[in-house]
């Protein structure tokens, strides 16, 4: 019996070599499956968003305001306010709570690119110049006050981004967002 395991000891060993081998490419697979999306932050959000379109990401910030008119949008700051990350409601979410307001959070979604160009901004100078107000036409930015704007303030952006598509360059401005498929509140 001795000699019997001494023989048996090494094919033993490559069995189970074999079988750990399979389990790692198993668990390579769900590390790659996980590799896919992109952790992101407020601060590097704008360099990154590029490069991330249509694909999923994650992100945490602290919820700095919500829209009011039926809190589909938030925005998430990390230490300056000056650079916001807009998150949409994405199918599966019907809206955000005001109670989110100050809280941090993290979110996993479809960063998503809205392209402005001389088309979008002429249709959305018509809309402002109509009689009746409409809170969807436009770019949110979660400025304060920004739901609250008169017809100059929404024309004076209209000019400016007018002027900023001028200077870029190109055909269209392009404007980031994550649209949420689901978030956490961070304790």
């Amino acid at each position: 019996m001795n000699y019997m395991s001494r023989k048996l000891f090494p094919l033993l060993i490559i069995v189970i070599f074999a079988i750990t081998a399979c389990n790692q490419s198993a668990d390579n697979k769900a590390d790659v499956a996980k590799s896919d999306t992109t952790l992101l932050t407020v601060l590097t959000f704008e360099k990154q968003a590029d490069s991330c379109i249509e694909k999923p990401v994650i992100i945490e910030g602290t919820v700095l305001h919500l829209c009011k008119h039926g809190g589909k949008r938030m925005f998430l700051v990390d230490g300056t306010d000056s650079i916001r990350v807009e998150v949409t409601t994405g199918p599966d979410i019907v809206k955000f709570e005001e109670t989110l307001i100050g809280s941090r959070v993290r979110v996993t979604g479809i960063l998503k690119e809205e392209r402005i160009d001389s088309k979008f901004l002429n249709e959305w100078e018509a809309e402002t110049l109509k009689p009746e107000a409409n809170h969807d036409v436009g770019v949110h930015t979660g400025a304060k006050g920004h739901e609250d704007q008169g017809t100059q303030d929404k024309l004076d952006q209209i000019n400016a981004m007018r002027t900023d598509l001028k200077n870029s360059g190109k055909d269209h401005l392009s404007f980031y967002s994550v649209e949420a498929v689901k978030f956490i509140e961070i304790k």
